[in-house]
């Protein structure tokens, strides 16, 4: 008597919620660490694009010969613009899913014809989902020479120069 091997094909019930739930574990292990990576991201694209803006308008202060001033507007998603607007010739920035803050009153940094400043100014940017994920700027006083780095305070206020540490 001959048998003829039955031969399966596919998966059974059993052997796919095995799969699914291995791949859901995994997915919520993942998740907040990807997050977190995807916020990191934001912020840093949102300092190197409030960096880009600023040394933009200080070299068309020296190019043009005249002052150029940069707006900058605190709080959630804010917008940098330049004043006159040739003074930002690729146009104003809003900078998407951050909150930004400033040391002082003021909300614009001005650059002389010669590329200098009159005020000094920290900027702190910080990820709008995860508050003490920072970054932040600060403009030295007359030269407009600019640092950026890691904002290491946990108080999600401060705008201090001093903690405004280089990144890794």
């Amino acid at each position: 008597m001959h048998f003829f091997a039955v031969h399966k094909q596919g998966m059974t019930l059993i052997e796919i919620l095995i799969v699914l739930t291995v791949a859901v574990i995994l997915a919520l292990a993942i998740t907040p660490s990807f997050l977190y990576w995807l916020e990191t991201q934001r912020v840093n694209q949102a300092l190197d694009s409030l960096e880009g803006a600023l040394r933009e308008a200080q070299r068309e202060a020296m190019r043009r010969n005249q002052t150029c001033r940069v707006a900058i507007n605190t709080g959630v998603n804010p917008i940098i613009a330049g004043q006159p607007p040739q003074c930002l010739p690729n146009g104003p920035r809003q900078l998407q899913h951050v909150t930004l803050r400033r040391n002082d009153g003021t909300a614009s940094v001005q650059f002389g014809f010669q590329g200098r400043t009159s005020s000094t100014g920290t900027i702190v940017i910080a990820a709008t989902n995860h508050p003490t994920l920072q970054r932040c700027l600060v403009v030295s006083l007359g030269l407009g020479i600019m640092r950026t780095g890691n904002y290491v305070e946990t108080d999600t206020t401060g705008t201090t120069a001093d903690n405004c540490r280089e990144r890794n």
